[in-house]
């Protein structure tokens, strides 16, 4: 093979180091080593001393981001005495794609005395050789993005005019041959579209199925082993095409395939998930799991009036095969620096509950807490801002990564590794893209108000629930109306003040004269001491911290009380 001859700066004798690159494409498996016994054979021909050899291989040209052999020979040009006479390259694409990489990289290494030659990129000496030399690098640059318009084109006509998908399927289906004619070489062109796979449907549907039911990913691990960690979840029962709809960037393909999930039961797994993402911040009392699912009915709500902190159920088992409910102070457990005693949990919780259904038998109190929703609704919260910032932010992450590995493709191919992320990205844009029209549609969502007789029936449905024995519901009632109770206990002495969120601007406390005293026994058996509860209540309006959880809880009770009352609908 003939060479070009190199430069006047490098007579024979003299030191070189070679750097070589290739982008990872299919055809390019062996592509460095041959770069690499091209330029040793160079260097033997024009009897020069090849030192070191540095190589990238699967990496874009498009960035010296991740290039880790680029970066360490700048890092070794950088000292004096490490620096050869010249550097060798196979052509300049594999040096940099991109014109400002390409342009800055070589000033700063012909600036530390070495001189940049490529083999196959002839440029003659002098001042005229520095523009064919830019020209050549503007060249490299137009084609990675050409070749990446043309990857993204050549993928999206693959999946809408053949079905075919590249990459690796979601767990419960298979990749099936599908022929799409001959290359240009005359070899079959197979192309590969995904399907459910026979021997994994049930687990599948098994997986869906206990989810819907609300078991934790460790107990759908367990029984269903779809994958080796419960990492491998993640966007896992988002996946449409469960449900026979296949999205590939920004195409949307129904009926795919035969769905594997039934409406009902994917609908009740989305609905779930939508709840849970409404609680990623695990700090909120009101919002943690073990406080929304535990016995104990005002957990999360009620705290210590001696050092604020928040209450927790203390459960003993007695002689007799009882439990004695109370209400800790966590800090008092935890730091042993508060002296505030336990509270037995069947006073608090009656005289809450007391005060509460005083509350609601005033249907004003739930007709304000109704205007303040609609209010609310109408316009986007300070959470519901900082979900768009948040998404937007993502996706701007997102399209970053696209582009970085749409440059990576763009050279001579593709990896079916790097198929699989592409894939992977493109599927997540538009997750995040959806999610974030989502928001900002139900940002702008107002609901019709409801009548004054709509409203004193569902004061009596509040009233009516708060009498029965599901303590969900009672629940649900207690967070939809409270913003927190402060108790303390003085003695037998229980004394507090519950805090009802309410539209108004400022507070207020009942009147002296509606505060009473009552008398209830505890249900300790060890001793039949008597405790006495003294609460008062004051109106707060809804913080924006707790805007989100209070709105959910009420709209979710409601929703259930007007389904009982006929099907009306907020």
């Amino acid at each position: 093979m003939s060479y070009l001859h190199p430069p006047s700066s490098l007579p024979p004798g003299a030191i070189v180091d070679s750097y070589r690159r290739d982008s990872g494409g299919v055809r390019q498996d062996q592509s460095t080593d041959q770069q690499l016994t091209e330029l040793e054979a160079y260097c033997q021909t024009y009897n020069l001393v090849h030192r070191h050899h540095f190589v990238d291989e699967a990496k874009s040209g498009g960035s010296t981001a991740g290039r880790d052999d680029f970066n360490r020979m700048l890092d070794l040009y950088a000292r004096p005495g490490q620096r050869p006479h010249g550097l060798l390259l196979w052509n300049y694409a594999r040096f940099a794609r991109d014109i400002d990489d390409a342009q800055f990289n070589k000033i700063r290494i012909r600036q530390w005395g070495i001189a940049i030659h490529s083999l196959n990129d002839s440029i003659p000496e002098g001042d005229h050789g520095r523009i064919i030399e830019f020209l050549i690098d503007v060249a490299n640059e137009e084609k990675r993005k050409q070749t990446s318009i043309d990857a993204k084109r050549g993928l999206k006509d693959l999946v809408q005019k053949y079905r075919c998908v590249p990459g690796t399927p979601p767990r419960g289906f298979k990749r099936e041959p599908f022929s799409i004619g001959m290359r240009r070489d005359k070899t079959a062109h197979i192309a590969h579209r995904w399907v459910p796979d026979p021997e994994l449907i049930p687990r599948v549907q098994k997986a869906f199925a206990m989810k819907a039911a609300r078991a934790t990913l460790k107990q759908i691990h367990d029984e269903t082993q779809l994958y080796n960690s419960l990492n491998s979840y993640q966007g896992y029962f988002e996946n449409q095409l469960y449900i026979g709809t296949l999205r590939f960037a920004d195409l949307t393909i129904e009926n795919y395939c035969e769905p594997m999930i039934d409406p009902k039961t994917w609908d009740a797994v989305q609905r779930i998930l939508r709840a849970n993402s409404q609680h990623k911040n695990l700090t909120n009392p009101e919002t943690h799991p073990r406080r929304q699912n535990g016995s104990y009915l005002l957990s999360g709500l009620v705290r210590c009036s001696r050092c604020g902190s928040p209450l927790w159920g203390m459960t003993s088992k007695q002689r007799n095969g009882s439990y004695y409910l109370r209400y800790a102070c966590t800090r008092a457990k935890r730091r042993r620096d508060c002296d505030f005693k336990p509270i037995p949990a069947h006073v608090l919780e009656a005289e809450v509950i007391k005060r509460i259904n005083a509350f609601f038998i005033d249907p004003g109190n739930l007709h304000e807490l109704m205007e303040l929703h609609q209010k609310q609704i109408a316009e986007p919260s300070s959470e519901g801002k900082a979900v768009v910032r948040d998404l937007q932010k993502q996706i701007g992450a997102v399209h970053r990564s696209i582009g970085n590995l749409v440059s990576a493709i763009s050279e001579s191919g593709h990896s079916k590794s790097m198929l699989n992320k592409l894939a992977s990205l493109e599927a997540k844009d538009i997750d995040l893209r959806t999610h974030l029209n989502q928001v900002k549609t139900q940002a702008g969502t107002i609901k019709p108000a409801l009548t004054q007789e709509k409203i004193m029936q569902l004061a009596q449905y509040m009233i009516a629930h708060l009498a029965g024995k599901d303590p969900s519901i009672v629940r649900q009632v207690l967070l939809a109306a409270i913003h927190q109770i402060t108790v303390d206990r003085i003695g037998n002495c229980v004394h507090g003040v519950i805090q009802v969120k309410n539209s108004s601007g400022g507070t207020k406390k009942t009147s002296e004269e509606n505060r009473e005293m009552i008398v209830m026994e505890s249900n300790r058996v060890t001793s039949k001491r008597v405790f006495t509860a003294e609460l008062s209540m004051k109106f707060v309006p809804v913080s924006a911290e707790h805007l989100d959880v209070w709105r959910a809880g009420l709209c979710q009770l409601l929703k259930l009380l007007l389904q009982e009352d006929g099907g009306c609908r907020l």
